[in-house]
C-alpha cells in the first residue's frame, strides 16, 4: 500500500495526506469518501471551468466573426465608394475634355520660365497653327506678337510677383498669315511641398471683337468717305497744336475751306456724286499740303487745314492758291467731268487768337467773306471781319428770338388783272423790324436764315401767319384774294413741307387754292426730280404754284413744263428796262410761253404807266410792283380789300 502510494501523484498524495489517507493510516470509509467527494468536485470545478472557457471562447468567436463582418461591409462599401469616385472621376474628365476640344477656348499650361508646355486642340483652331510650333516658346516670342506696352508690363509683373492675372489680350500671326486676337487669363500652379511649377490658364479667340472694336475707334476718329480725320479728332490736334505753341511761343495757320456748287452737283448728279467730288478733294488737299500738315474733314463739303510753323502773308497766299487751284480742276464721273470751286478762310496763331474755339470761328467768318466777295478765292481774318461776324452773330440771335418774342412781320402786296384792274392776288412778303436797328433788309436776314438753318423755321411762321391773316379778314367780312408765298430751296427738299402746308390751312380753315407757293426758276433747276413728288402731292392738294423770277436761271422747258404750276412771273429785270427792244423780246417771249403751257404770265416790278402800257399790248395777264401798290402791313392792306 504505501508502495502504491509512493508512486502516485504528489498532488495526488498531498490531497490523500490532507485526509489523511496516508500509508501510515489504515483505510477509513469515511475518509475514502471525502476523497471521493473531493475528487468529483474536482471534476465539477474542472467541468465548470471548461464551460466558462468553451462560453467564452464562443462568445469570442461571435464578436470576431461580427467584426469580420462588419469589416467586410466596409471594406465593400469604400470599394464601391472608390468604383463611384474613379468613375465620376473618368466622366468628369471626359467631358472636360470634350468640352475643351469642342470649345473654341482652349487650356494652357506653361513652365516656370514661362515657355508652354501644353496646349489644348482649341488654341490650333483658333489660330490655324499646330499646337507643336508653339510649345516651348514663350507668349512675347509667338510670330507677330502684338500687345500695347501697358498690357505687356501688367503682364510681365504678374509673372513676376506669381500672381493670377486675367484678360491680357495679345495679337499673333495666324497659320494663313492673318492677324489673330487671342484673351488669355491664368494662376500660379504649386505642387505639393507648395513649390511655384508655372502657370495654368484659358485663352479664347476675340479676334473679331478686337477688329471691330479696332474698326468702331476708327470710325470715331476718321472720315468714312475720305478716309481723312473727322471732326472730333481735328478739335483734339487743334487742341494739342494750341498747347504745343504756347509752351513754345510757336505760330500755325487754320485755313476752313468751303466747297462752292457742290450742292448743285449734288442735286442734279446725285450723291454718287457728290461723294465723288469730297473724296477727289480730299485726296487734292492730301497731296498738296506737306507731310506735317494736318488735314481733316468736318463734315459735309467742309474740310480744314492745320499748317504748323510760322508763315508769311505771301506764303500762305501761294498756299491758298494752290489748292484752289486743285479743287478746281475736274473731275471724271460717269463719262461726265465734275467741277466745283473753293472759298478758304484763313486764321492765324497767335495773331488772330490765342483759343482753339476763336480760332474755327475766325477762319469760318474769313471763309464766308471769301464767298460774299464772288467765291473762288481765299480770305485772311481781319478786325473788320471780326466786328462784322459779331454783327451777324447777334442778329442771328435776334432772329432767333424774334420767332416768339414779335418782331416779324408779313406786309401785303397787291396783285392786279391787267384787263379789269382788279386785285387778283397778293403776295406775302416777311419784313423785320428789329428794335434796336429798324428795318432790316430782307435780303440780309433771309440769307442769314439760310446760312444758319432757320429758314425753315422762317418759312413755317411766314406760311402759318399769312393763313392766320386770310382767315382773320375773313372774319372781319373781308374777301382777300389768292395769297402767294415764297419758298426756299430748303422748304422745297424737306419732309415737313407738305405736313405744314396741310397743317396750316387745317388750322385756320383755309381752302387750298386760297393759298399760292413760289418756287424760282434756279431752285426748279436744282432740285429737279427730287421734288416731283412734293410738288405732285401740293397739286392734289390743291394749292395753287407759280414760277417766280422767271428769265434769270438756266432751266430747260422739259423742267418748267414738269412743275404742275398755274403762274409764270416774269422777272423785274427785264419789266423794269421795258420797253427796251431786247427786253421786250424776252419778256414777250416768256408770255408767250407762259400762254403755251396754259399759265397765266405775271410780270413783276411794274413801276410806270408806260411799263404797264407795254405789258397790256405784250398780252399779259397780271402785274405787281409800285406802280399799284407797295408792300404793306395787314391793317393798312386791309383798306385795298374794303375797295
Amino acid at each position: 500500500m504505501a508502495k502504491g502510494l509512493e508512486g502516485w501523484h504528489a498532488l495526488l498524495n498531498r490531497q490523500l495526506q490532507r485526509l489523511e489517507l496516508g500509508s501510515e493510516s489504515p483505510p477509513d470509509l469515511s475518509g475514502w469518501q471525502a476523497f471521493i467527494d473531493r475528487v468529483s468536485r474536482a471534476y465539477e470545478e474542472a467541468d465548470e471551468d471548461r464551460y466558462l472557457m468553451e462560453r467564452s471562447q464562443a462568445q469570442a468567436s461571435e464578436e470576431m466573426a461580427s467584426l469580420n463582418e462588419a469589416l467586410r461591409q466596409e471594406r465593400d462599401l469604400l470599394e464601391t465608394r472608390v468604383a463611384e469616385r474613379t468613375e465620376a472621376l473618368r466622366l468628369s474628365e471626359a467631358r472636360l475634355a470634350s468640352l475643351v476640344s469642342l470649345s473654341s477656348d482652349w487650356v494652357w499650361e506653361q513652365d516656370t520660365n514661362g515657355r508652354l508646355t501644353y496646349l489644348s486642340e482649341g488654341a490650333m483652331v483658333a489660330g490655324g497653327m499646330p499646337v507643336s510650333s508653339l510649345l516651348g516658346r514663350r507668349a512675347q516670342e509667338l510670330d507677330g506678337f502684338e500687345c500695347d506696352e501697358r498690357t505687356v508690363k501688367r503682364y510681365l509683373q504678374a509673372l513676376a510677383d506669381r500672381q493670377p492675372f486675367r484678360d491680357i489680350v495679345h495679337g499673333v500671326r495666324g497659320g494663313d498669315g492673318s492677324p489673330r486676337f487671342c484673351r488669355i487669363s491664368g494662376e500660379p500652379v504649386l505642387d505639393a511641398q507648395g513649390v511655384f511649377t508655372g502657370y495654368r490658364g484659358v485663352g479664347s479667340d476675340v479676334t473679331a471683337a478686337t477688329l471691330a472694336s479696332r474698326q468702331l475707334a476708327l470710325l470715331a476718329r476718321f472720315d468714312v468717305l475720305t478716309g481723312l480725320p473727322n471732326r472730333a479728332q481735328f478739335i483734339e490736334e487743334l487742341d494739342r497744336a494750341v498747347a504745343r505753341a504756347r509752351r513754345s511761343n510757336g505760330h500755325f495757320s487754320l485755313c476752313f475751306i468751303d466747297l462752292d456748287g457742290f450742292k448743285q452737283i449734288n442735286d442734279t448728279h446725285g450723291h454718287a456724286a457728290g461723294d465723288e467730288v469730297l473724296k477727289a478733294t480730299a485726296a487734292r488737299l492730301r497731296a498738296e499740303l506737306r507731310e506735317s500738315d494736318f488735314v481733316a474733314r468736318l463734315g459735309g463739303d467742309e474740310f480744314v487745314a492745320l499748317l504748323p510753323g510760322k508763315a508769311s502773308p505771301a506764303g500762305l497766299s501761294l498756299v491758298g492758291d494752290k489748292l484752289l487751284h486743285a479743287i478746281a480742276q475736274p473731275i471724271a464721273f460717269q463719262e461726265r467731268e465734275l467741277q466745283v470751286h473753293g472759298s478758304i478762310g484763313i486764321a492765324l496763331y497767335p495773331d488772330d487768337s490765342t483759343q482753339a474755339r476763336h480760332l474755327v470761328e475766325q477762319a469760318d467768318a474769313a471763309m464766308y467773306l471769301a464767298k460774299q466777295e464772288g467765291k473762288n478765292q481765299f480770305r485772311f481774318y481781319t478786325g473788320e471781319l471780326a466786328r462784322t461776324v459779331a454783327r451777324q452773330l447777334a442778329l442771328e440771335l435776334d432772329l432767333r428770338q424774334s420767332f416768339s418774342s414779335g418782331g416779324l412781320e408779313l406786309h401785303f402786296q397787291p396783285r392786279v388783272h391787267l384787263g379789269s384792274g382788279a386785285m387778283s392776288g397778293m403776295e406775302a412778303l416777311v419784313r423785320w423790324d428789329h428794335p434796336q436797328r429798324g428795318l432790316v433788309p430782307p435780303s440780309e436776314f433771309v440769307a442769314l436764315a439760310e446760312e444758319r438753318g432757320l429758314i425753315l423755321q422762317l418759312g413755317r411762321w411766314v406760311l402759318d401767319t399769312a393763313c392766320r391773316q386770310l382767315r382773320r379778314w375773313r372774319d372781319a367780312g373781308l374777301q382777300p384774294p389768292r395769297c402767294a408765298i415764297n419758298l426756299s430751296s430748303h422748304q422745297l427738299v424737306s419732309d415737313v413741307l407738305f405736313d405744314d402746308v396741310r397743317n396750316a390751312l387745317e388750322r385756320y380753315d383755309i381752302e387750298p387754292s386760297a393759298l399760292e407757293l413760289e418756287l424760282t426758276e434756279a431752285m426748279i433747276t436744282a432740285q429737279h426730280g427730287r421734288a416731283d413728288a412734293l410738288l405732285a402731292r401740293l397739286q392734289g392738294l390743291g394749292v395753287h404754284m407759280a414760277i417766280d423770277d422767271f428769265g434769270t436761271g438756266t432751266s430747260s422747258l422739259s423742267l418748267i413744263h414738269r412743275v404742275p404750276a398755274q403762274s409764270l412771273k416774269v422777272d423785274r429785270s427785264f419789266v423794269g428796262r421795258l420797253p427796251d427792244d431786247e427786253a421786250m423780246g424776252i419778256t414777250r417771249a416768256a408770255i408767250a410761253l407762259a400762254h403755251g403751257m396754259g399759265m397765266r404770265a405775271v410780270a413783276e416790278g411794274v413801276e410806270s404807266a408806260q411799263q404797264l402800257e407795254t405789258l397790256r399790248g405784250l398780252g399779259c395777264d397780271d402785274a405787281q410792283g409800285y406802280f399799284f401798290g407797295r408792300p404793306l402791313p395787314a391793317d393798312a392792306f386791309a383798306a385795298h380789300l374794303r375797295r
